[in-house]
């Protein structure tokens, strides 16, 4: 299905909680609700985005065949460990990681309130912060920090920025995960081709890089201070061969057309019931041009020991 890996006890503190925000922090547009700051550059709403991802991110697990690839299995099962999950979204990653490792103490991270707050695990906390502003957390927190698909988050100039704070929370001999994609699929169909280049636009407006996974290994390696650098890629397909995998694919991918609808339009210049019948086409496209994004996990240690 294409979907092969390249490779190229403590004591336990509680981390500061939040879930609220200011009704100023969003605007409105059709209906939808979306973020209102200045900084943030993320284009598809916070309101009904949940059971999106929460697709999403069993899409990920099946292609990747895991919910992380860094090699701290051993850290997880320590009383006391400490998982920051940063862009945590509708906590997904968190709660299963949760359920599989219960000694450890996981904390998400994301602008938008949209976790849950009362059906969770005990260990499960969930704080709202921007990760381009300095992050809530004191030096050397974590013993290990995930952060997946913030690509349409984070501006380009400030991945080495990010990536150091990220460095700042983690712990000496912490290790640090990264999984990004190119929002740009391989392969498309002339009706696809419109949708994903006004795609394209709307990340070069908002100074974003769709080229990032293949950025993420240099950037770890100029930092300095983190070892160890492993780089994995892999694929996640739409085609004919995926059956209900690329099936899930297509539905996804639809879903956040119609989500972002509102820019998506401004860019492809097309009527509003265009844009809804073209979506049809777009999944036929999809499956029969065997279509597919480039993933690509990047990993390393932090320097030090315990």
């Amino acid at each position: 299905m294409g979907n092969k890996i390249s490779k190229t006890s403590k004591k336990s503190t509680p981390l500061p909680s939040t879930n609220t925000q200011e009704d100023s922090d969003f605007r409105y547009i059709e209906g939808r609700r979306y973020h209102n700051g200045e900084s943030v550059k993320y284009p598809l709403p916070n309101d009904d985005e949940v059971d999106r991802l929460h697709q999403q991110h069993f899409l990920l697990r099946y292609v990747w065949q895991r919910n992380f690839g860094a090699p701290v299995k051993h850290i997880l099962n320590q009383d006391g460990t400490k998982v920051l999950d940063v862009g945590c979204g509708a906590g997904s990653w968190i709660l299963e990681m949760a359920s599989n490792y219960p000694n450890t103490q996981f904390t998400g991270l994301d602008i938008s309130p949209i976790q849950p707050s009362e059906i969770k695990p005990k260990k499960v906390n969930f704080v709202i912060a921007n990760v381009l502003d300095k992050l809530p957390f004191e030096n050397d927190t974590f013993d290990y920090i995930f952060q997946r698909f913030l690509v349409s988050v984070i501006p380009k100039d400030s991945w080495p920025d990010v990536i150091n704070e990220l460095t700042r929370v983690l712990k000496p001999g912490g290790y640090l995960e990264l999984v990004e994609i190119n929002p740009i699929p391989f392969q498309l169909g002339p009706v696809t081709s419109l949708y994903f280049n006004a795609v394209e636009k709307i990340l070069q407006l908002r100074d974003l890089d769709q080229q990032i996974p293949y950025k993420l290994r240099s950037y770890f390696e100029q930092h300095g201070n983190l070892e160890n650098i492993t780089e994995e890629k892999n694929r996640l397909p739409y085609g004919p061969e995926t059956g209900k995998l690329g099936q899930a694919a297509i539905e996804n991918s639809n879903l956040a057309f119609s989500h972002a609808k509102p820019f998506l339009l401004e860019a492809i210049k097309i009527s509003s019931e265009e844009f809804d019948n073209n979506l049809d086409v777009s999944a036929k496209e999809l499956n029969e041009f065997d279509s597919y994004h480039e993933t690509c996990c990047v990993y390393a240690r932090k320097k030090g020991n315990y």
